[in-house]
């Protein structure tokens, strides 16, 4: 048979396998860091966006429900805290625990069957016959949520190249906003005397999350943490192309353990990653989940229409926390707002007699600034950490914060009894400043860093 000569008598044969032998050779050249957004990450970050809306809605659907639940099962205002911290108790416990599963077992079969339990266990609340019932229901949902706030950040930190990082985590916070002012819409308009069915609608968007999340592939990183990095690769080029590639394995798969977490990390990032979380979130849920107490104190309460307007505060202050997750270092968001929202609480608290326009801008500025500033909680964790301990460190930062969040629940209600609403918010206002100081020694910049494997 004749061969066919190209220009210069060369075998087109032998310059094809040529052109493909050096193609191979070039493959898997580029950092998947520098990929462009790809279907399949849009697809991971709505997987874990409706995980979090979940989250928001379960947190957020108790305030519609705990007054016309307290009227039936006679709750006390240390029963109405109860319930209302239950869920954020729970979210400290799996914190603690489910991150490190993750860590050991995958992303992808945790992420799954997290949402498997929302819609069972959102199911169940219709059958709510007594406080303790409600509690336990409560606490569970919280032990669910305490696995989204892990995994489902890290998976997306995970999937997500660099540039796009800042902007799809900090979007995280916005859909959790999203899906707690959902709450609060649906809450007002149903019957009060259906609280569990209110309750148990959280199911609807569990079920619709649960079908998309059957789609996704195992996290590319975790596989390659864990010795696999053919079936890692397998699924970089399959998603992102041939072109790109992981950062090199490391020279010897190590298991870890859950010491090997605190023993290996820096301490001060260890702490820093719950301090600064704890700090934001234990006013934020305090004082949103008695809103309607805080704003009648503060002379505010005009019904519906100022809580509308709070609810478009929270949605702008998403808003406004992506737009400066995007524009500024890490260090400086978390400082400028820790430090605003101690001037805001202090001035709230402080002066009691202001006119009420006055009052209702400084308060509407508080509100914008706090939710403003939980846009990096799901952004900052994921970077502190390397990847066999990212869903552990993540995990281990939302159980901390939790504890804030629970104590400050748990006891708004009855120190704005005792105490009232100037003297709450000055002990809110702690909350910030110990944030504040310590971000201004330990806050470490991790914007401009590549994940680690």
């Amino acid at each position: 048979m004749t061969q066919q000569k190209g220009i210069g008598g060369v075998d087109r044969r032998d310059a094809v396998t040529a052109q493909l032998g050096g193609n191979r050779d070039r493959q898997g050249s580029i950092s998947v860091d520098e990929a462009p957004l790809n279907r399949l990450v849009i697809i991971v970050a709505i997987a874990a966006f409706g995980g979090i809306f979940i989250d928001g809605y379960i947190l957020g659907v108790i305030g519609g429900a705990v007054g016309p639940a307290a009227a039936e099962l006679g709750l006390s205002t240390l029963g109405q805290g109860l319930i209302a911290s239950s869920a954020l108790i729970g979210i400290f416990v799996s914190g603690l625990f489910f991150g490190r599963i993750a860590d050991r077992y995958g992303r992808k079969r945790v992420f799954f069957w997290n949402l498997v339990g929302f819609l069972v266990v959102s199911l169940a609340q219709l059958f709510v016959v007594g406080t303790w019932d409600l509690v336990a229901m409560r606490l569970l949902l919280g032990l669910l949520i305490g696995v989204e706030y892990a995994v489902g950040t890290s998976l997306l930190a995970e999937f997500t190249p660099r540039r796009h990082r800042s902007v799809l985590l900090g979007s995280i916070a916005a859909f959790w906003f999203i899906g707690f002012i959902a709450a609060f819409v649906v809450a007002h308009v149903w019957d009060a005397d259906s609280w569990r069915m209110l309750l148990s609608t959280s199911a609807v968007p569990a079920l619709a999350v649960l079908i998309l999340r059957m789609t996704l592939p195992e996290s590319p990183r975790w596989l390659q943490s864990q010795g696999r990095t053919e079936e890692a690769q397998a699924i970089i080029s399959a998603h992102y192309g041939p072109q790109y590639c992981l950062p090199p394995a490391p020279a010897e798969v190590v298991k870890t353990r859950l010491r090997d977490f605190f023993a290996e990390n820096d301490w001060r990032t260890v702490v820093y990653a719950g301090l600064f979380w704890f700090c934001q979130v234990g006013p934020l849920f305090a004082i949103f989940t008695f809103i309607v107490p805080v704003l009648d104190e503060l002379g505010l309460n005009n019904g519906f229409s100022t809580d509308l307007l709070m609810n478009a505060l929270q949605l702008l202050g998403a808003g406004v926390g992506l737009w400066l997750l995007w524009l500024l270092p890490r260090r400086t968001f978390v400082n400028w707002t820790f430090a605003l929202m101690v001037v805001l609480l202090v001035f709230l608290g402080g002066w009691s007699d202001l006119p009420a326009l006055l009052t209702l801008l400084v308060f509407g500025a508080f509100v914008l600034i706090i939710t403003a500033s939980n846009s990096v909680q799901y952004v900052y964790p994921p970077e502190m950490f390397e990847t066999r301990f990212r869903s552990t460190g993540v995990g281990y930062a939302a159980a901390f914060s939790r504890v804030g969040a629970a104590g400050a629940t748990y006891l708004f209600p009855v120190t704005l009894d005792y105490l009232g609403v100037s003297s709450t918010l000055l002990i809110a206002a702690i909350f910030p400043l110990v944030g504040f100081i310590a971000s201004i020694f330990w806050a470490p910049e991790t914007k401009y860093s590549a994940l680690d494997v």
